[in-house]
């Protein structure tokens, strides 16, 4: 495709008649676990995705899995699509059957799997008794190979443009050394056709990815839809790949809206809850109104004692910010940090690391950001912004969220005094920067 200066703009192509907006609306913040709906290969693994806290969740059990990651996001001159959703594609007014919606969309859902690099340990047939002692017995030391590239897990993608753009989660794609999407074949029909997928950008904060995927055949995108026009008991289906059965569609409906939760990183996130059957592999595939829209990504379900039937899909009114950045930037622009990098001192952790106060420790500030000029320091404690008392990551969010890059705060800290055990408190005056992920 061709690209040129025009910058890429996110239109929805939401086929259901226009229904009117709830005023209000209920919010919580969740608390606790949601366990990601990705699939490893072979014996599978079910990672898990803190996220921050879930309502009526306090046994919840997670899992994860870390390696190394080698794939490098790729930055392109912001791309001029005339549009997200494939304008070839039969669109209705009419609400569907479950059936219908399925043949409408189901090649626009793709398999996403993450392969990584892995270091396997032989045996040689030979052996000392140096091996025995430092090697690994009589009959042979122990020798590392090379890393060699495995399937580590797979999770789901929607296409939503004809040029062949995909969403996903940001944690179906976390530590890869190489990413592949499974399509059909415009030709054949064949549904196992396996290419190689670009990172353009992803977020954490946010779960999501953008790939991109080439073929000189146009791809089938599914049309992007508006979560806001959701309402609670609407019917809704999810496609994507649990349990690495490829295309499966589960029905529900949505059985909360604006359920909010905390990325690690302190962002807020908005949500749609939904009975429909999420499972290992769901991960970043499509949840469908029965007019065939995207209005959400899945990426979520509770694991814990006693819940059954608890999934969650980021909104996709959420998603389209994010994703506009993803292609135009590779990351999420205009989102402020403070540059620093803390610890979140309790009570507990305060006593741990030895302090008497709560609050966030500074343990590396970033040079490249005005922060370094503001005469904070390393080992300081952050207690306030702009007054107002802080003592995790999310605080300090929440205070800043509406703000910008270049904007200013003032931070209320505790300084140890080299020379004793005294402390002072002092006002220090801090310029946000731009988080560039």
């Amino acid at each position: 495709m061709d690209y040129n200066n025009n910058e890429y703009s996110f239109t929805t192509q939401n086929t259901q008649p226009v229904q009117p907006k709830k005023k209000g609306g209920f919010k919580k913040v969740l608390a606790g676990v949601l366990a990601v709906a990705i699939i490893g290969g072979g014996a599978g693994f079910g990672g898990a995705y803190l996220a921050g806290s879930l309502v009526n969740s306090t046994s919840a059990v997670s899992q994860s899995a870390e390696t190394s990651s080698t794939v490098t996001t790729t930055q392109p001159a912001p791309a001029d699509l005339s549009s997200l959703a494939n304008t070839e594609q039969k669109k209705t007014t009419d609400e569907l059957s479950a059936s219908e919606l399925y043949k409408a969309v189901e090649q626009s859902i793709v398999k996403v799997s993450n392969y990584q690099k892995v270091s396997t340990t032989s045996t040689s047939g030979s052996g000392s008794i140096y091996d025995y002692f430092f090697g690994g017995g009589f009959y042979g030391g122990k020798k590392e190979t090379e890393p060699s590239i495995q399937l580590y897990g797979t999770g789901s993608g929607v296409i939503f443009t004809t040029d062949g753009y995909v969403i996903t989660n940001y944690h179906v794609i976390q530590n890869a050394a190489k990413i592949s999407v499974t399509v059909t074949d415009s030709v054949t029909g064949d549904e196992g056709v396996e290419m190689e997928a670009q990172v353009i950008g992803s977020d954490s904060s946010t779960d999501l990815a953008v790939l991109k995927i080439t073929r000189d055949e146009a791809f089938a995108a599914a049309p992007i839809g508006d979560s806001s026009s959701l309402e609670i008991g609407q019917t809704v289906c999810a496609i994507g790949n649990p349990a690495g059965l490829d295309k499966t569609i589960t029905m529900g409906i949505v059985s909360g809206l604006n359920r909010h939760y905390s990325s690690e990183e302190g962002y807020e996130l908005s949500s749609i809850q939904t009975d429909t059957a999420i499972n290992p592999g769901n991960s970043g595939g499509g949840l469908f109104d029965m007019y065939g829209n995207v209005v959400g990504i899945v990426n979520s379900k509770i694991v814990a004692e006693y819940t059954e039937n608890l999934g969650f899909a980021i909104t996709i009114d959420e998603a389209k910010p994010i994703i506009n950045d993803l292609i135009n930037f590779g990351y999420v622009t205009g989102r402020p940090v403070l540059g620093v990098t803390t610890i979140q001192l309790n009570e507990y952790t305060a006593y741990l690391y030895g302090y008497n106060t709560t609050g966030l420790l500074i343990t590396s500030i970033n040079e490249d950001a005005p922060v370094a000029k503001s005469g904070l320091r390393l080992g300081d404690i952050i207690t306030q912004i702009n007054g107002t008392d802080v003592t995790t990551v999310s605080d300090v969010q929440a205070i800043i969220k509406s703000m910008s890059a270049g904007d200013t705060v003032e931070a209320t800290i505790v300084r140890q005094s080299e020379e004793s055990s005294r402390t002072q408190t002092l006002k220090i005056t801090i310029e946000l920067t731009e988080n560039r992920g």
